[in-house]
């Protein structure tokens, strides 16, 4: 067992990073029940493994466990929490658990405003390519494995050290990539400084090698001032990645760092993707992994769900899902969509809580604008409490004044489907993007272009 109570109970099981744990203490000899708001695939799953689960508010399970833990986002009030501390049970949060797993295991991971899933993914992969098999912990599923948690059988696990939460402070880590630092996360940090502050002691008590991206200025300043090693395009970097070429099917670059180089080969497009897979393998070579043996394992690498999925053609309309709700990682969506169309690009955007589209609606607007369409729909509000005049029309206003060539604004999200196929042809590329339940678009659109 990896923690000191045998039977775990887990409130918001369901969703990725919670149902990721539930399977790691499973496959480590844990009796673990959970409950989640709402029924999905990932409930499904982890009671088709034999764990006892179940949908809505259950305090009778949660008072048969010796500990309890509630994912962030669950509120104090909740029926579990309440019967649990009447029960004087343990009650922990996620990073509380985190905490007590990476004490007693060898832990690296990544770490980022984004591209942490992906980053760790690559870390993942190119280890199994390389005939290990460590455990993880994934915000989503690998593709090649078709889970999001695994026990393996060396002595290591690799996660995403997740800034939301400042969970990421909790870990205890043998070595770390840094993506990329930005404004993010408004509602758990008090500032950008004191976020920036945050990603800095963090990669200062990593006990072990730290690689920050250099062409980020964000982890840049993590670099200079934590005193880590750096990665990316920069001239100054330790590890650096020469002869990219990046295009729709995917990118080749060679990898030099200190005595070694490797040439790799990815399938997935994207600059960003490469950086992200140069971190990685810079890392496991600092670790003492054969860097040529991880690289060429990634040539291989399918990606994560939710990012850059593929969903499939339909009436000759390609559909593509990703999380992107960052300004940042949308810019990045829209620029490689806009590659691989062979028509037009009709981008659809569901915006992720009241604060950041405050906050973001203009960057998020010119990010979009390249797209040949757009389409915004609402704020999916998740954990936060609507915000008077803060709606998805902000972006899609932001859109219009950044030059956008067609704009269209879908406020309520059960009629977004409908009015995307309308909009949609055939030879179109329809990207839907954000953190919420817009993954559920290419469904609903299928039987509406045509699918039998």
């Amino acid at each position: 067992m990896i923690v000191p109570y045998r039977h775990v109970h887990i409130i918001g099981v369901g969703g990725a990073g919670m149902s990721a744990l539930a399977k790691l203490l499973a496959g480590n000899g844990h009796l673990v029940s959970g409950t989640d708001l709402k029924a999905g695939p990932g409930l499904d799953l982890l009671g088709s493994m034999g764990l006892e689960v179940a949908v809505g508010h259950h305090p009778d399970l949660a008072v048969k466990a010796d500990l309890v833990v509630a994912s962030s986002a669950v509120p104090d009030f909740d029926e579990e929490i309440r019967a649990a501390v009447v029960a004087e049970l343990p009650i922990w949060r996620r990073p509380e658990l985190l905490e007590a797993i990476t004490a007693g295991t060898e832990t690296i991971g990544a770490t980022g405003t984004h591209g942490k899933t992906t980053t760790t993914a690559l870390l993942i992969s190119a280890l199994r390519a390389a005939g290990h098999d460590p455990s993880f912990v994934l915000g989503g599923d690998l593709v090649d494995v078709g889970t999001n948690g695994h026990v393996g059988t060396m002595p290591l696990l690799i996660l995403e050290a997740d800034e939301a939460f400042r969970t990421f402070e909790s870990l205890h880590l043998g070595g770390l990539v840094v993506t990329n630092v930005e404004p993010e996360h408004t509602d758990h940090f008090g500032g950008d400084e004191e976020m920036m502050d945050s990603f800095i002691s963090v990669a200062r008590d990593v006990q072990g090698p730290v690689l920050a991206c250099i062409d980020d200025e964000g982890s840049a300043r993590v670099a200079s001032t934590a005193g880590t090693l750096t990665y990316g395009l920069g001239e100054d970097a330790d590890w650096r990645v020469l002869d990219l070429s990046a295009g729709p099917s995917g990118s080749v670059f060679r990898l030099q760092g200190p005595g070694q180089f490797a040439d790799v080969k990815l399938a997935r497009p994207g600059r960003h993707v490469a950086l992200n897979a140069a971190g990685a393998l810079a890392l496991l070579a600092e670790k003492g992994f054969d860097l040529r043996a991880a690289a060429e394992g990634l040539q291989h690498f399918r990606g994560v769900s939710r990012r850059w999925d593929f969903r499939g053609s339909v009436g000759g309309v390609d559909l593509y899902d990703d999380y992107a709700h960052h300004p940042t990682e949308v810019a990045a969506m829209v620029s490689m969509a806009a590659e691989v169309a062979d028509g037009r690009l009709v981008a659809v955007f569901q915006p992720h809580l009241y604060s950041r589209t405050e906050r973001f609606s203009s960057q998020f607007g010119t990010a979009l604008a390249p797209a040949d369409v757009v389409v915004v729909t609402d704020v999916f509000g998740a954990r936060e409490e609507p915000v008077p005049g803060i709606t998805g029309e902000l972006v899609s206003d932001a859109a219009r004044g950044s030059g956008a060539k067609e704009v269209h604004y879908v406020p309520h999200r059960a009629d977004l489907a409908a009015y995307v196929a309308e909009l949609a042809g055939s030879g179109d590329l329809v990207l839907s993007m954000g953190a919420g339940d817009i993954t559920l678009l290419h469904a609903e659109l299928a039987p509406l272009l045509g699918a039998v």
